[in-house]
């Protein structure tokens, strides 16, 4: 970190990114660096390959967000936040730049020019705070907002076992510092639009459960998201769902993204460690909350992925 702490200074132009799909972990942490690099007197572009869901729409700065496939423009380095590699930002010909690579994530490439990895903290955002804090950077109301959703998404609400003694500090000082967790709370988790609602009782309609009682799957296809009017960023969260089944102890939740291609989002409770299951398809994540993508019908998928799933948590039995 002091090496990046030294680029910074030494430098004056920066782009942030982040993997595409952006949830409040990449979107909070995204903003929170461009404010604070603004702070310091440098410019700090954001851009992104797909939209951020509605929930964010009221986050400090967001309007400032751009969208692209290809990052145009000249800049000193290329911050790449909470991405296990470069190609999952969405974005191309950013191998071209000077890359800046913070994360979180086990599985994360040191593929940048300058790598930060902390795999103990519970969000990029705690990275982020840590840097700002020793940037010297003011944090404001607006800053400690944006951290704060960061940190409150990526912990399930301080809910996964990836939420520590750190966790709650950072919080603390999020909090003194101006973020308001009611009204961040009611911003993130209860203002869906209709579709969402009608989108959600799509897909829980397709749960099934495994005959161990112990896992649980559930099916979005683009049918249903053309059906119910809801877009992309309307996914979000709803793969948390089934996880709150009574002896459930992990789900995968299916998204259909083309013909025979799917998008695989795993969650677990306890140490049942889906992220190895994740590893096993080229994918990653946490030990509770991992992503994969697997080509295929979906009969063939789901077969492919719940043995994957059983097999992880055998092994943690």
């Amino acid at each position: 970190m002091d090496e990046i702490i030294h680029f910074i200074h030494q430098h004056q132009n920066f782009a942030i990114t982040s993997h595409s799909r952006p949830d409040g972990d990449s979107l909070g942490s995204e903003l929170a660096l461009a404010a604070a690099l603004t702070q310091l007197g440098k410019k700090a572009k954001i851009v992104n390959a797909d939209p951020y869901p509605p929930a964010y729409s009221g986050l400090p700065g967001v309007e400032e967000v751009q969208r692209g496939n290809r990052l145009r423009g000249n800049y000193d380095a290329v911050f790449v936040l909470e991405t296990s590699d470069l190609a999952r930002t969405g974005l191309t010909g950013l191998e071209q730049h000077f890359i800046i690579n913070i994360d979180h994530h086990r599985n994360t490439l040191p593929f940048g020019a300058l790598n930060y990895v902390d795999d103990k903290a519970a969000a990029v955002g705690e990275v982020i705070f840590e840097l700002i804090k020793r940037l010297g950077v003011n944090v404001t109301p607006e800053i400690a907002t944006n951290l704060y959703v960061a940190v409150m998404t990526d912990t399930g609400s301080f809910q996964f076992s990836n939420t520590t003694a750190n966790t709650f500090g950072v919080a603390q000082q999020l909090v003194l510092a101006g973020a308001q967790p009611a009204e961040i709370a009611q911003a993130v988790y209860m203002s869906h639009p209709e579709s969402k609602i009608r989108l959600m009782a799509r897909v829980l309609d397709t749960l099934e459960i495994h005959p161990s009682h112990k896992i649980a799957w559930v099916l979005l296809t683009q049918d249903m998201l053309r059906e119910t009017g809801a877009n992309s960023t309307a996914t979000e969260g709803l793969v948390n769902y089934p996880l709150s089944l009574e002896g459930v102890q992990a789900v995968a939740f299916f998204r259909e993204e083309g013909k025979n291609r799917y998008r695989v989002s795993l969650r677990s409770k306890n140490n049942y460690d889906v992220a190895a299951a994740a590893e096993f398809f080229g994918g990653g994540g946490h030990t509770n909350a991992a992503g994969l993508w697997v080509e295929g019908t979906f009969e063939e998928v789901r077969e492919k992925v719940i043995s994957q799933v059983v097999q992880a948590l055998e092994e943690e039995d």
